[in-house]
């Protein structure tokens, strides 16, 4: 990704406000936005948030910089799984210098069209026994370049674009114990994480369940919730018995509709296992709340307070990855 001058200089004559990180989560309906900061004692605050339409969002997210005095801050994005695809490949058998140039040939005889992709990937901790396999991530190399060129004509700094399975890994607590959350964006499928230690350990997209905020509590009892726990126990035996992993001992739910509480209560009388609502450690300001908010954006700008010189950036050159 190659910047215009104008734009190099733009970025390296501003000065970043303090402390602040900007979030970005784009999905098929629309833009989310989120601010967090560091306080003096070390807390991470939520003191911002914003959405904006596709369709306008490049304006709208230069007006929300300026007004705000966010130039020249941290920013990082994430995607739904409408931008990008997961592919599972077995792991090549190339020295890891070699691995980004080595993929381009199996992903191009999956995905069997004419668009160029940039492409990263990773390697989960614990693997089915026999089994060498690879997640990667393909997206549209001309939506890394849109994306990144409105982030820097912005005046903001991009740092990392990521995706949505990660985001909930890293909003997760600190364990060391197995983890499962539910995390479902607005009117989207639902994403189930295992993790542990913030380690991202198994993770698949649950369909069947993307109107769910507009079922009533007697319809969640009338077979919704049956078939949701049915999944989750299938996802959670398949954790122990194949991955040979100690039994998941809680679940933190993030779900699209407004009877999150009623539902923790009756996935937790169907399954008798300690459901409760997912707060990731995040001082809310006066006014926001975790209920309705996308944790796919929350996960993005924090990122930045756990480890951001592992995190990687595909966008820093979409050339290497181009496929």
């Amino acid at each position: 990704m190659r910047l215009s001058l104008r734009q190099y200089f733009l970025t390296k004559m501003q000065t970043k406000a303090k402390g602040l990180v900007i979030g970005i989560a784009l999905s098929a309906e629309g833009v989310s936005l989120c601010v967090l900061q560091k306080s003096k004692q070390g807390q991470i605050e939520w003191i911002k948030d914003a959405t904006f339409g596709l369709q306008d969002w490049t304006e709208e997210l230069q007006n929300f910089a300026k007004v705000n005095k966010l130039l020249g801050s941290d920013c990082y994005v994430n995607l739904t799984s409408h931008h990008y695809q997961l592919l599972q490949i077995d792991k090549p058998n190339v020295p890891d210098e070699d691995m980004h140039s080595a993929l381009v040939w199996t992903i191009k005889e999956l995905i069997s069209n004419d668009t160029e992709y940039a492409h990263d990937y990773a390697q989960q901790p614990i693997q089915v026994g026999g089994q060498d396999k690879l997640s990667v991530v393909a997206i549209p190399k001309k939506d890394i370049q849109q994306i990144s060129s409105t982030i820097y004509a912005a005046g903001l700094k991009l740092r990392a674009i990521g995706i949505e399975e990660l985001s909930s890994a890293l909003l997760s607590p600190m364990v060391d114990e197995a983890v499962l959350t539910l995390v479902q964006e607005h009117t989207e499928e639902i994403v189930l994480n295992i993790v542990r230690n913030r380690q991202l350990y198994f993770s698949r997209r649950i369909k069947g369940f993307e109107n769910l905020g507009g079922f009533s509590e007697q319809e969640l009892e009338m077979g919704i919730v049956d078939n949701l726990c049915v999944q989750i126990q299938r996802s959670m035996d398949f954790f122990e018995s194949q991955l040979r992993q100690p039994p998941v001992r809680k679940i933190l739910t993030k779900l699209d509709t407004p009877l999150q509480k009623q539902l923790v209560q009756q996935i937790q009388e169907a399954m008798d296992i300690s459901v409760e609502l997912f707060e990731p450690d995040i001082v809310l300001n006066e006014g926001f709340n975790f209920k309705m908010a996308s944790f796919s954006c929350l996960g993005a700008a924090y990122q930045a307070f756990t480890n951001p010189s592992k995190v990687k950036n595909i966008a820093n050159d979409s050339s290497k990855g181009a496929i």
